[in-house]
């Protein structure tokens, strides 16, 4: 009896036990009481995005290497060599972004002709000895607008438009001065005519005064003093001829050609007069020559090194030839002609 009540009691520890073990699980398990959970950790703070430091301006030099890059590219332009002048405006713009030349010739390689340039458009007949940058320069007011206009008339090299050749021109016609209608000029003359004659005299004339009656006294004489004599009008000056327009000297006409093909984009004909005009005695040519000679210089030295890029040997020969023609003391071109003509005896002989 009293070993079945003990046994009895353990199972009811027991399952109290469990119960209480089962009310401290539930309560670990659910949310306290009224519904409010534990407070959550706020986030970090980020503070604001911190702005990246603003690049360098380019210098001096990365500026000047930039245009001679993009002035390189004018050049392989004018030879048709597409691929060629974008990689150079690409060196262009990777040293100076914002390089007026190399944006300028990139929008007329990307853009449309005709968006770029406008539908309106007149037809023009090149002169003799004009070029496209000429052109361009005379009716677009950018010698360098060139290419946009040989992709507006579907020309692939622009240096070699000749004279006599047609091509449209974007925008509208020059309005050329006219001379007065005839019917204006004929009415001019006949004005001239008519205001010339003298008017008609008045046909009315005095009726004569009734003679005098008896009646009527004589009027006393009257003294009328004579007119005063009339001087002649003095004689109008005789006109003035105008001074006679000083001719330009040689060496004038020629710093005048000279500036006129600088401006047109012809360096070669630039120098030449320069060189005629400073020996002709004219102020400033020399200097002038001066700065067209090494232009030229490093226009060639740029083209030499592209036609090198693209294997083409004869290219960079002629090329290196024309800068130790402009300057026979550079021993970096006679070096870079060696160079080529060594490269191109290999090539022939393995042929």
């Amino acid at each position: 009896m009293h070993a079945n009540q003990t046994i009895g009691w353990i199972w009811v520890m027991r399952a109290a036990a469990m119960a209480c073990a089962g009310l401290l699980a539930a309560c670990a398990s659910h949310p306290p009481a009224g519904g409010q959970t534990a407070p959550v950790a706020p986030p970090p703070m980020v503070g604001p995005p911190v702005p990246s430091a603003p690049s360098a301006p380019p210098t001096q030099a990365a500026m000047q290497q930039a245009q001679k890059e993009a002035q390189s590219a004018v050049d392989e332009l004018e030879d048709g060599h597409e691929d060629d002048a974008r990689a150079a405006l690409r060196r262009a713009v990777a040293l100076d972004p914002n390089n007026k030349l190399a944006l300028s010739l990139m929008r007329q390689l990307s853009i449309d002709p005709v968006m770029l340039l406008g539908k309106e458009s007149f037809s023009y007949t090149v002169k003799p000895g004009e070029s496209l940058s000429r052109i361009a320069g005379h009716f677009l007011g950018d010698i360098y607008l060139f290419y946009g206009l040989a992709r507006y008339n579907d020309i692939k090299v622009p240096k070699q438009v000749a004279g006599g050749q047609v091509i449209r021109v974007p925008g509208k016609a020059p309005v050329e001065e006219r001379e007065p209608p005839k019917a204006a000029k004929s009415a001019g003359k006949a004005g001239g005519k008519s205001g010339s004659k003298a008017e008609p005299k008045s046909e009315a004339k005095a009726e004569p005064s009734a003679p005098p009656t008896a009646t009527t006294p004589t009027p006393a004489p009257v003294n009328v003093p004579a007119p005063a004599a009339v001087q002649p009008a003095e004689p109008a000056p005789a006109p003035v001829a105008p001074a006679p327009v000083a001719e330009l000297s040689p060496g004038a006409k020629a710093m005048q050609s000279a500036q006129a093909a600088e401006r047109g984009g012809n360096l070669d004909k630039a120098l030449a007069d320069y060189r005629l005009a400073a020996s002709l005695g004219q102020a400033g040519a020399a200097n002038k020559a001066e700065a067209v000679r090494k232009q030229l210089v490093d226009r060639h030295t740029q083209k030499a090194r592209a036609s090198m890029a693209r294997q083409d040997l004869d290219g960079a020969i002629a090329n290196w030839n024309r800068v130790l023609e402009l300057d026979p003391g550079n021993d970096m071109a006679r070096l870079e002609k060696q160079k080529a003509l060594t490269l191109k005896e290999k090539i022939k002989a393995l042929k």
